[in-house]
This record gives structure tokens, C-alpha cells and sequence, in this order.
């Protein structure tokens, strides 16, 4: 049952003299502060100011005597969502604004940045008229005066005034480009470096910082603030450590820019990651959730780091680099999440030929397939991804292919077809397209399967993953053009795989429009008995007229589809089904193209289309 405020008011509104006005203020803030009430805070807020606390607060206000206590009884009062809009609306911010802008008095300076800070929590409204007032401005200057400040209660001071700048900029972008200007970060660097054995203080700067960096113009000047080193020393400090996940969770944040990636790289940040990733698999070999929690974050911001070129490179440090080594070690972990992390890691450094045979040459391709293994017959997708992206990266130089072939990568891939996890699904099919181009022996050891064959032709029929249904329908192209044998073009057309080709050529990927042409061109070259009547019911011949007709077509394309359209106008089987008026029309239209190379093309096909014209008479 709420207690009945009106007499306790009722006292504040007769009290004659100072001392009385102070005791009634007293036992109001002795209601507000006693701990038994604290479930009923919000009851008690909106009961005292529904019967006009604001207005008998705003009276008392004007006198000095009684602002802090005032400040304070705000602060207190404020911490209910639903006053907090009618507090800024009776004018209170320019009042406690004023008492952080005269610097006098600890206690009052204090009462006023708890009161501000509870009346922007969530309200834009405050926030506003902070804005308007220069509150950021006077925050600032405040919080920078407190940076010396030895007096009783500074400590407890320079929280609360951390605190009132998070709730004034979260989430607003607004604001957070106003006190970014301001200098903020500068400010809260300096104090994270003076103050870093205090635990409250310290505890608050990062939840500022995890906020106030939640903003796209904070980029520049947090490079330029000195922050970012501050953030690693404190890390490798004892109090670091007790908060070593809020750090972690900031530098993640922020690694997201690349040029955070390059000054990070820079720093002694990477040694202690991994420091902390193998201290915390040492000391618990339970992995409590703690533990597990470190080596994450700190493998997950590891990993971070390599994605950008610059600072990839400097980590790489010509195969020296520590965490090179140390994500080699992380294959052979026990730890899920260590062997992940070890096998991005590894797909980050083979982002360039020279690292991809570097990395072929260190034996990391089995230790890659080790992970590949069901552990009794359980399936890990997420390390088959990672292992799996790692090894389509290692397969693209040429210099590399035939070395995973035989190390046997494509029967360990061959393994998890079945998968049915898109994602995995499409780093299989990435795997086996880069070992199968230029490799003969590879395309046809795929092709010839005729199991693998239908599921690719499934997967080029998934049209809830794009990415594994393009990947599956290049990988039928690329089989076609690097076996260029009957036996496997015969299993694409008994798989239906035909109709998957043809509407590849109307990809909106140029790439892949010139390999299904070349594709077929071979097919219908080699296979033509077997692949008319396919051709035909997958409408080939609208779909090369609409590309002929089509002005966005690039003459690339055009050149192609002219060059399998003349290939087809040589086969009795499907010449009939070609030569349309359409066609015709498409075809003459290019005589008078600006690109001669696509005029060339289309006069050399007009006189076959003409012959079969004749034919038909």
C-alpha cells in the first residue's frame, strides 16, 4: 500500500524559514531513499508530482540555499520513466545546468548531473533541451575539470558524469556527433588512463564508450583521440582483465572499419588475444562459460582484424607473424571454437596466390580434412564452413590445384553432400568448381558420378540459397568445359540438368552468361543427338532471341550467343527450331551494330540462317 504524500508536501509548501524547507525536503528525500521503498518508487513519483511537486521544487529552486537538495529530490524522482517529459517541461534543465556550469560546489554539482542523467534516460525530450541549453558543452568542460580534481566525492562525481553523457547520446546520433566534436573521446580517453584503478569510474567509461562509438562519424577522431591504444593497455592491465568482455565487445565494434583493423593490427593487441584465448583453454578444461566466453571474443576479433587487406598482411608478416603460427596450433585444439577460429584464420591469409602456396607448403591442407571428420558421427557445420571456406581459398591458384587433389580434398568434400545446411552446401560446391577448372582428370572424376551429378542438378533447382544455386549450375558449366567429355555432358542431360544451363545464359552475372554459352556450345558440338530434343524443350531459342533483341546485352554476350547460335544452325537436329522470324530479325538487326566485332559475328551467321530458310522451301 503506497504511502499518503500530501502531508509531507503539505509541510514543504508551509515551512517558513530555510530550516524548515530544508527539513521538509529532508523527509521527502528520506521516503525516496529509504531501501523498504524501493519497489514502490514509481507509485510515490508519480503521487507527489500529480499533486504539484514540480511547481513547489521550481520555487524552492531559485534559491541557492535549497538547489542541491532540490537537485537531489529531481535525481530521485526522475528515475520513473513517466515524470521525466513534465520535469523538462517545468524548466528544470537550464536550472541544473547552471549549477554544473558555475563548478562551485561538489555535492551540488553531483545532485545535478544524477537529476539530468535520469531526466535524458530514454527521453529525447530532455535530451533536446540539453542540446539547446549547450548542455553537451558544459558537460564537457565539466568533466574535464574534474580530470584533477582531488576533493571528497570527485570520484563518485566523475562517474555520475560519465553516466549523464551515455544516457544523453545513446542511441542518438544526433548527439553523439555533437559530443564527438566536443572532444569527448578525447576526454574519456584521459580518464581511462588516469583512472584505471577505479572500478566504478572504469566500468562506466566503457559502457560510454561502447555507446558513444556506435556512430559513423566517430571514426576519424577515434583514431585521432589515442583511444584505441589506451583500450589495449588497459587490457593487458589487472583491471583490464576484470573487464576484458566489455573491451573485447568495443574493439569488435569498432574493428568494423578498416581503418581501425590497420591501427590495431599495429598494437600489442594481437600477442595478448591470443595470450587470453590459450590461457583460458589451459585453465579450465571444463571451458566454464567464462572461459569459453574469452577465447570467443578474443578468436572472433583475431579473426576480425585479418578480413582487411592491410592488416591481414602485417599480422601474415611473411609467414613470421605470431598469430599466423598460432592459428596453425588452433587446427589441432581440442576446442570447437579454436579450431574455427584457426581455420578463418587460415581462409584470411590465402587471400593471395603467394599465401595460398605458402600455406599448401606448411601442410595445413590435412589438417583442414582432419576437421572434416564427423567426431562419432556427429556433424559440425560450422567448422565445416570455416574448413571449407579455407579450402576453396587454397584451391584457386593453379599452382595449387593438383597438390589438394592429391591430398585428396575431393573425396573428403565428396563426404558431406548430403549435408543440408545451405551454407556448408555452398562452400562444398565453391571447393570442388576451383579444384575442377583446368584439372581434366578432377571434372571428370565428378562428372562421371552420376550421384554427385543429380545432386548438383538438385542444388541448381535451390532457389532459397542464390548463392548454391549459381554455384551449383557454374560448377555443371564448369564440368562440361573441363572434362569436354561425352560420358559427363551425357550424365547432365539424364540428370535434367539442361533447362539449369540454358537459364544461366540469362544471368544478370556476365561471367556466368559467357559460361553456360560456352557450355553448351561444347554439348551441342559433342552431344547433339542426346542434347536437341533438352535443348529444345528448355526453350534455347527464345532464349538466345531475347538476348539478340535485348540493347543492354554486352557485345561479349552477344558475340557468344551468336557464335552458338551459328554452331546450332550447322546441326540438322536443331536447325528447324532455330530459324525464326524473330531470330531473323534479331540477327539482321546486328549487321548495323557499332561494335564491328558483333557485326562480324552476326554476317557470319545470317547465311547459314538463310540456307535453312531455303531448305525449308
Amino acid at each position: 500500500m503506497t504511502m499518503d504524500m500530501g502531508p509531507l508536501l503539505e509541510s514543504l509548501r508551509s515551512a517558513a524559514g530555510p530550516q524548515d524547507k530544508d527539513r521538509a525536503l529532508d523527509a521527502l528525500l528520506t521516503v525516496f531513499t529509504d531501501p523498504e521503498n524501493e519497489e514502490k518508487t514509481d507509485d510515490l513519483s508519480v503521487d507527489v508530482t500529480g499533486q504539484g511537486l514540480f511547481d513547489d521544487l521550481l520555487a524552492l529552486g531559485r534559491d541557492e540555499a535549497h538547489i542541491t537538495k532540490v537537485a537531489q529530490l529531481l535525481a530521485e524522482v526522475a528515475k520513473t520513466e513517466s515524470v521525466r517529459e513534465p520535469c523538462v517541461e517545468k524548466g528544470f534543465v537550464p536550472l541544473l545546468l547552471r549549477l554544473l556550469e558555475k563548478q562551485e560546489d561538489i555535492n551540488s554539482m553531483t545532485q545535478a548531473c544524477r537529476a539530468l542523467g535520469n531526466v535524458c534516460f530514454d527521453n529525447d525530450l530532455g535530451r533536446g533541451i540539453v542540446q539547446d541549453n549547450n548542455g553537451i558543452e558544459i558537460l564537457l568542460s565539466l568533466m574535464r575539470t574534474l580530470l584533477s580534481n582531488t576533493e571528497d566525492g570527485s570520484d563518485r562525481l566523475r562517474t555520475i558524469a560519465c553516466g549523464f553523457l551515455l544516457n544523453l547520446t545513446n542511441t542518438n546520433e544526433s548527439l553523439q556527433q555533437k559530443a564527438i566534436e566536443g572532444g569527448a573521446l578525447e576526454v574519456i580517453n584521459k580518464y581511462l588512463v588516469q583512472y584505471q584503478t577505479a572500478d566504478g569510474l572504469c566500468n562506466m567509461i566503457l559502457v560510454t564508450i561502447s555507446s558513444i562509438t556506435d556512430s559513423e562519424q566517430c571514426k576519424s577522431r577515434l583514431l585521432e583521440s589515442g583511444l584505441l591504444t589506451t583500450l589495449v593497455d588497459f587490457l593487458r592491465t589487472p583491471m583490464g582483465d576484470e573487464n576484458c568482455e566489455s573491451i573485447l565487445d568495443i574493439l569488435i565494434a569498432v574493428a568494423e572499419w578498416d581503418e581501425v583493423k590497420d591501427a590495431l593490427a599495429q598494437t600489442e593487441l594481437c600477442p595478448h588475444l591470443i595470450s587470453l584465448a590459450q590461457t583460458n583453454v589451459q585453465q579450465n578444461a571444463d571451458y566454464s562459460e567464462e572461459n569459453q566466453q574469452k577465447i570467443k571474443l578474443s578468436s572472433d576479433l583475431l579473426i576480425l582484424l585479418l578480413t582487411g587487406e592491410r592488416s591481414m598482411e602485417v599480422l601474415f608478416d611473411d609467414g613470421k607473424g605470431e598469430i599466423f603460427g598460432a592459428s596453425l596450433k588452433w587446427l589441432d585444439s581440442e576446442q570447437d571454437h579454436l579450431q574455427i577460429s584457426g581455420a578463418l584464420a587460415v581462409g584470411n591469409f590465402a587471400r593471395s596466390d603467394e599465401h595460398c602456396r605458402f600455406l599448401v607448403e606448411q601442410g595445413v591442407v590435412g589438417r583442414l580434412l582432419v576437421l572434416l571428420k564427423p567426431v562419432y558421427g556427429e556433424p559440425k557445420p560450422t567448422l565445416e564452413h570455416a574448413a571449407l571456406s579455407a579450402l576453396r581459398n587454397l584451391a584457386i591458384p593453379g599452382s595449387n590445384k593438383a597438390s589438394l587433389i592429391k591430398e585428396g580434398v575431393i573425396d573428403a568434400v565428396l563426404v558431406l553432400v548430403e549435408s543440408e545446411m545451405l551454407a556448408v552446401v555452398f562452400k562444398i560446391i565453391g571447393v570442388l568448381r576451383m579444384l575442377v577448372d583446368g584439372q581434366e582428370e578432377a571434372a571428370l572424376k565428378l562428372g562421371q558420378d552420376r550421384e554427385f551429378v543429380t545432386r548438383l542438378v538438385e542444388w541448381s533447382a535451390c532457389e532459397e540459397h542464390p548463392g548454391v544455386k549459381g554455384e551449383a549450375t557454374r560448377l555443371l558449366a564448369w564440368l562440361v568445359k573441363n572434362s569436354r567429355t561425352e560420358e559427363v555432358m551425357r550424365n547432365i542431360i539424364r540428370s535434367d540438368g539442361i533447362p539449369h544451363l540454358v537459364g544461366m545464359i540469362m544471368s544478370e552475372h556476365i561471367v556466368m552468361q559467357n559460361e553456360a554459352l560456352v557450355a553448351l556450345n561444347f554439348m551441342v558440338t559433342t552431344v547433339l543427338a542426346d542434347v536437341a530434343l533438352p535443348l529444345k524443350e528448355a526453350e534455347l531459342a527464345e532464349t538466345l532471341t531475347t538476348l539478340l533483341l535485348d540493347k543492354h546485352t554486352l557485345p561479349e554476350i552477344k558475340c557468344n550467343t551468336l557464335t552458338l547460335t551459328k554452331t546450332i544452325l550447322t546441326a540438322e537436329n536443331l536447325r528447324e527450331d532455330i530459324v525464326s522470324p524473330s531470330m531473323c530479325d534479331a540477327v539482321r538487326g546486328l549487321v548495323d551494330h557499332s561494335e564491328d566485332k558483333v557485326r562480324q559475328a552476326a554476317l557470319a551467321v545470317i547465311p547459314l540462317m538463310e540456307d535453312s530458310s531455303e531448305g525449308e522451301r
